[in-house]
């Protein structure tokens, strides 16, 4: 039933939205069933996905496409670059390739890979030595425990990417051009981070310029892409965060906000779902008071599709129901996503096609 509610309700949605908790079982394979439904029922398009566009860039060609284990093998070659590598992720990133297109509209999610092809393309021996400086860094320092160290963790990485940047004088435009941007772009996303989680208030601003890449990611391919009057349609897969409808909780306007607006643009909607996967990393009892209004009694013994739509006009009775400082949590989720699924009886996601540690 929940599946046929989705496929009714979508009929006039260019998008849909599928916000997720990361590192779950079943969530995955939830994705893939919405998204072999929607090309299906609906001709959707294009996959877009939370991760690094280099990666997907990769697995969108042979022979990493619909290929899971060839897909396993780029992540464990680079640590760091396939940012969600679980079994039941890879699997979806298979199925979904062997689809069709995916789009990768993340910051780069590792400079490893970035830096070999800049080494290649340097134009001469100083400058292949400074790119080979900072790859062979890279190369110690992304692994899978560590992935971080050497492009969110170091200070020094960012100047020392800008001065990269400037020697190689690119072409914009041009593949070194591009390759470059996206490295000191990540290098300053993740330095807002870091500052911030050291206790300067510049915290939140991250998530602000990261949507915003994400935003130009999504255009710059919509427009390569998109041909003729039909407008293209797209399933994007992200962190819940990412997909509500106007602000995240972190304060920023999301790529999820955007998708519901330029939608409209289109003359159709969007559609967002909220994912709520119980058994792994959290259960019944972790589920936070503040959303409880909006849930069954009792917890789900199969899972359950929660239609949001017919609940938007009591917004304020609901919110008035939790405690007054939780109250805009209620408010921004029920008017943020259209529907809730509960997937009761998940479990943690497994990692045995690249041996990396599980979160």
């Amino acid at each position: 039933p929940g599946a046929e509610h989705l496929r009714r309700e979508t009929r006039a949605a260019q998008y849909l939205l599928f916000g997720e908790d990361h590192h779950d079982h079943d969530t995955p394979r939830l994705a893939t069933a919405i998204y072999r439904m929607l090309r299906e029922a609906h001709g959707y398009d294009v996959l877009v996905v939370e991760q690094d566009p280099l990666a997907i860039e990769a697995i969108n060609q042979p022979p990493l496409r619909g290929d899971v284990k060839q897909i396993a093998a780029l992540a464990r070659r680079y640590p760091a670059h396939v940012g969600f590598a679980s079994d039941q992720d890879l699997a979806f990133l298979a199925d979904a390739s062997r689809q069709g297109p995916v789009w990768g509209v993340e910051q780069a999610q590792g400079a490893t890979r970035y830096l070999e092809e800049l080494e290649a393309l340097a134009g001469s021996e100083p400058l292949k030595a400074q790119v080979a400086v900072l790859l062979q860094e890279a190369r110690a320092k992304e692994r899978r425990e560590t992935q971080g160290v050497f492009i969110h963790d170091d200070p020094t990485t960012l100047p020392r990417l800008e001065q990269l940047q400037k020697a190689f004088d690119a072409a914009p435009g041009s593949r070194a051009a591009e390759l470059l941007a996206a490295l000191v772009e990540t290098a300053r996303i993740y330095s807002y981070n870091r500052r911030g989680m050291a206790g300067e208030y510049v915290g939140l601003y991250n998530n602000t310029e990261r949507e915003a890449l994400f935003k130009r990611h999504f255009i710059r391919r919509y427009k390569a892409t998109a041909q003729g009057a039909e407008p293209l349609k797209a399933m994007f897969k992200f962190g819940s965060w990412h997909m509500y409808r106007g602000k995240s909780p972190g304060q920023a306007y999301t790529i999820g906000n955007f998708a519901h607006e330029h939608a409209i643009w289109n003359g159709l909607e969007a559609y967002g779902i909220y994912v709520i996967a119980l058994g792994g990393h959290s259960t019944w009892a972790d589920v936070p008071a503040w959303l409880r209004p909006l849930l069954p009694a009792e917890p789900p013994k199969g899972p359950l599709l929660i239609d949001l739509r017919p609940l938007k006009p009591y917004g304020r009775p609901l919110r008035e129901s939790v405690a007054e400082a939780d109250q805009w949590q209620l408010r921004d989720l029920l008017q943020g996503f259209d529907a809730i699924v509960i997937l009761p009886g998940s479990r943690k996601a497994t990692w045995e096609l690249t041996g990396f540690p599980a979160p």
